[in-house]
């Protein structure tokens, strides 16, 4: 959360924010080249243009590694020059996100977060993922409607009111009530699923002819596919790779596994199965980038989130889980709850008179709202703070919006607890809302990134021992595997390079 950014991964391949080019041919059956255009047009070139500094905001800014971020556009720069359009300009940006994503826009940008470069196990599998976004702009799919791309980015897990908070269309926001805990890149992903096969199709040809290997892009999937599972275990939910969800427009996990597959065999003519793959020179870029949570976005520790930087910390109710974005703190919690922390600009004056006259007739513009009540002017943890509760009807149920405003440091912060009438909820997520508290030096000094560091394993070593030093307090063995692409059971051999979370 920088503020002037989720559980789950959201799978590559997002697609652009309107109409591109062409239609894409349909042809997504193995051996069949889908429709590319060669011509990138003005349109295409101008809205990437004006779109690709929101994006980076929105998605939490640019990592600042001149390493990583270099690796990936030669990388990228690559892939580009063997595509249908090897003379266009092509922009490749690695967003500072943990989560597990990569899209494209019109225009040739592409990006990659910090998470998914992670992920990979090497420069090949990382080359596919920027081939596939690099098949969507060229076969110019169409994922969103221009209504909707003006949404897309806000890179949040919420219900429709977290939503509305932060000036979301109610519209869009009401339709998302019923997603529940959904990864928020997800709302990006609607390509269909023949669109994710032709990218995935052409992402595999390019790999091939930049003399990469073309089975690549599967072991990737695969990678994905395994860290989604370990995710949704961590999550307590349960995961099918051979199921669609709510990336209702994407193939399932495994089905793009098999085409990846039976694309590569195709191709495999151009390029020999396990040609460059280039782990060693990936392994050395990605040795010492930050993973997870960062400094400039905040912490999340279990129901607690802190930010070092900004000085602040408080902590969710119980049974709630916290999912840190660009634009907002979310907790998610039972019976479709939702406690959001944001901030907005600070207008002076007290801040009863925010809650009551812009605040809440905010609200009161996008949905059907009760009257205001409760208002009330207070110091909470020596913070200035005002705090009100309004009911909200959404849909056919009505809601209680608790919304609490601080000062802090000159800055106004929010937290909005959303909790079903008759929920009983409101008094926890007041008492949360209450735990917002300014952080001392020492405590934010105490808060530290988590980094990758490359290591050579000894012989003796196996995924226990080396799972052991990993900077986590559970799942190190399952995290250690997925991180390092080890099927269960598969051993570790000496002089092998392996990555650690430290």
């Amino acid at each position: 959360m920088r503020f002037t950014r989720i559980l789950g991964h959201a799978m590559f391949g997002l697609g652009a924010l309107t109409l591109a080019a062409c239609e894409p041919a349909g042809g997504h059956r193995a051996g069949l080249t889908p429709e590319t255009s060669a011509v990138r047009s003005a349109s295409e070139q101008r809205e990437g243009d004006q779109n690709h500094r929101k994006i980076v905001a929105r998605f939490g800014g640019v990592y600042e590694n001149s390493r990583v971020t270099a690796y990936v556009d030669g990388i990228g720069q690559r892939i580009a020059r063997v595509s249908a359009q090897p003379a266009a300009r092509w922009t490749f940006t690695v967003l500072d996100s943990p989560t597990v994503n990569a899209f494209a826009i019109p225009g040739g940008y592409v990006y990659v977060t910090r998470g998914l470069v992670a992920l990979a196990g090497d420069e090949a599998q990382l080359a596919g993922v920027l081939g596939h976004e690099i098949g969507h702009v060229v076969a110019g799919h169409s994922a969103l409607r221009r209504s909707r791309g003006t949404m897309a980015g806000i890179g949040l897990l919420a219900g429709a009111i977290g939503l509305s908070v932060l000036g979301v269309d109610p519209t869009v926001a009401g339709g998302l009530m019923d997603l529940g805990r959904t990864a928020a890149g997800g709302y990006l992903a609607q390509n269909s699923r023949g669109d994710e096969l032709d990218a995935d199709n052409l992402g595999i040809r390019y790999l091939a002819r930049a003399g990469y290997d073309p089975y690549a892009q599967a072991d990737f999937l695969d990678r994905m596919s395994a860290s989604a599972q370990l995710q949704a275990r961590i999550a307590g939910d349960s995961y099918d790779p051979n199921r669609v969800d709510f990336f209702a427009s994407h193939p399932a996990t495994g089905l793009r596994t098999r085409q990846a597959i039976e694309v590569a065999q195709a191709a495999g003519a151009v390029a020999t199965a396990g040609a460059n793959r280039n782990r060693e020179r990936f392994l050395a870029a990605i040795d010492g980038m930050v993973y997870g949570d960062s400094a400039a976005q905040g912490f999340v520790d279990g129901r607690t989130f802190s930010h070092p930087k900004l000085r602040f910390t408080f902590t969710a109710p119980r049974g709630f889980t916290i999912t840190n974005s660009a634009n907002a703190v979310v907790a998610t919690g039972p019976r479709k709850s939702r406690f959001i922390m944001d901030s907005d600009r600070n207008r002076g004056g007290a801040l009863t008179d925010y809650i009551a006259r812009v605040w809440a007739p905010g609200l009161a513009g996008q949905f059907r709202t009760g009257r205001l009540g409760g208002l009330r002017r207070e110091r909470i943890n020596g913070l200035e703070a005002a705090s009100a509760v309004l009911p909200v009807r959404l849909g056919n149920r009505t809601f209680d919006a608790l919304l609490v405003a601080y000062r802090l440091e000159g800055k106004l912060y929010r937290i909005t607890g959303l909790a079903p009438r008759g929920s009983g909820l409101l008094p926890a997520m007041t008492e949360a809302a209450r735990s917002f508290r300014r952080l001392s030096g020492a405590e934010a000094g105490r808060l530290r990134e988590k980094r990758i560091s490359i290591v050579t394993v000894r012989g003796g070593d196996t995924p226990a021992r080396l799972a052991r030093r990993m900077n986590f307090d559970d799942y190190r063995v399952e995290r250690f595997r997925v991180l390092n692409g080890l099927r269960r059971g598969e051993p570790l051999r000496a002089g092998q390079r392996v990555k650690l979370v430290r």
